[in-house]
């Protein structure tokens, strides 16, 4: 048994010696894709500009993801339904046929900002791996947090004044009311720093022209500019924008 063992031993490591032995390994030892991705819009919609995809490996740490992108780092725009391909490339894994995180971004003026972690095994140079990703309207996100801000004027309208169901209430309103207004500051940033550079001169005009004023009244439309503060946050929700639309 001991010289069975030792002669296997040896075998594994004149295998790594010699890169030969490729029974002991899966032929696609370390390499991922090519991945074939399709963005859908929840509307059932097809805007009239692309989605910008953005992919990153990230080294596995314990259960999840670190966060912290180490590889295949790649840009694709794309349209609505069209699929488009990032390639195959060999990962420098930490244990080489686990499955590898990788999160693809996807960004668009009229949709959320979405990212979609996806674990990827080891796959053969012939077999892509076809994946949809659906995205909201960024509208139907507005909706959301002005909901959350909703339900807190109802908790303050079915509680008597001076309990402390009226008063969270109250927190929940001006806190997801601020939240709405950040919200929507935070993808107008996204679009002009993260968006727009990615495109030619004449897209960006396009996109700029087409989404300023829809930008600008989503803007307006949300008065609110400070909350860190709670004392103050009622006084702030309640004035018109202090910070000036700086456009895209």
């Amino acid at each position: 048994m001991k010289n069975l063992v030792m002669t296997m031993s040896s075998v594994v490591l004149a295998c790594f010696l010699t890169s030969g032995c490729d029974f002991l390994f899966d032929k696609a030892h370390g390499y991922r894709g090519p991945i074939v991705v399709t963005i859908e819009t929840e509307d059932g919609s097809v805007p009239e500009f692309p989605f910008l995809i953005k992919s990153a490996y990230s080294e596995s740490c314990g259960h999840s993801s670190c966060g912290i992108e180490f590889g295949y780092k790649y840009f694709k725009a794309a349209y609505a339904n069209e699929p488009v391909t990032f390639p195959r490339e060999r990962l420098d894994l930490l244990q080489p046929n686990a499955y590898a995180s990788i999160e693809f971004t996807v960004t668009h003026p009229n949709y959320h900002q979405g990212g979609f972690p996806r674990g990827f095994g080891p796959t053969d140079a012939d077999d892509p791996i076809h994946i949809t990703f659906t995205v909201k309207p960024f509208a139907e996100q507005m909706n959301k947090v002005a909901g959350w801000a909703e339900q807190g004027k109802v908790m303050m309208q079915n509680a008597a004044p001076d309990s402390n169901e009226h008063f969270n209430g109250k927190m929940q309103l001006w806190q997801e009311r601020f939240n709405l207004g950040q919200t929507i500051k935070r993808h107008i940033t996204v679009i002009k720093t993260f968006y727009l550079p990615h495109f030619s001169k004449r897209m960006q005009q396009r996109v700029i022209e087409k989404y300023q004023p829809i930008f600008r009244a989503w803007y307006y439309g949300v008065p609110e500019t400070d909350c860190w503060n709670k004392m103050t946050c009622q006084e702030h929700i309640l004035k018109p924008r202090e910070a000036e639309y700086e456009g895209l």
